[in-house]
């Protein structure tokens, strides 16, 4: 398979509020990426987009804000997590959204096994430490993919959503295991 470049149709990009508008309609889950600071401090942010890449080997990525200083440490560090948030958790997502110094202060993490990233275990569903593959900027955003070393799914509730500039927990959900599957082709 190769790729090709499709030809330029001269349409210029649709504005902000349009482009807002488009993505606040897909509705996602809602994560907290973590790592450590150059002195070994946790910081972290809210972020509603990560997804799975690959199964073999188990890669998964993050958008993050290309001006964001947890960008840097996660770069510079080489490591971070992924902290799947669970239903009724948005007062965490707030928190880690804010422009909070010590988003750690007032929430409780350990150290999650493999890299001894912070994992904010009474607040999730599922997380995972990643190992840094690449970074790839893509406008004022950069794509950092990284492979999954360590984490688990754990047997709590469902998970938190955003939608619209709303939060909700999945419908109908109280216990990992019942509900939606999803197809693993793709």
């Amino acid at each position: 398979m190769s790729l090709t470049t499709p030809p330029a149709s001269g349409a210029p990009p649709v504005e902000p509020e349009t482009f807002r508008a488009i993505m606040g309609a897909l509705p996602t889950g809602v994560t907290v990426v973590t790592t450590l600071d150059s002195q070994g401090d946790p910081c972290g942010f809210t972020c509603s987009a990560a997804c799975s890449v690959s199964q073999d080997p188990p890669l998964l990525l993050v958008c993050v804000n290309s001006r964001s200083r947890v960008l840097r440490e996660m770069l510079g560090t080489g490591a971070f997590a992924v902290n799947v948030l669970r239903a009724n958790r948005e007062w965490v997502s707030s928190h880690f959204a804010s422009r909070a110094e010590d988003r750690f202060s007032s929430v409780a993490w350990q150290p999650a096994e493999a890299l001894g990233l912070p994992w904010l275990p009474d607040h999730t569903v599922a997380y995972a430490e990643c190992r840094l593959d690449s970074a790839i900027t893509a406008g004022d955003h950069t794509v950092v993919i990284g492979t999954i070393v360590g984490g688990d799914a754990l047997q709590t509730r469902g998970p938190l959503m955003y939608w619209r500039r709303e939060y909700a927990g999945w419908p109908g959900h109280d216990a990992l295991g019942s509900g939606l599957t999803l197809a693993t082709e793709g």
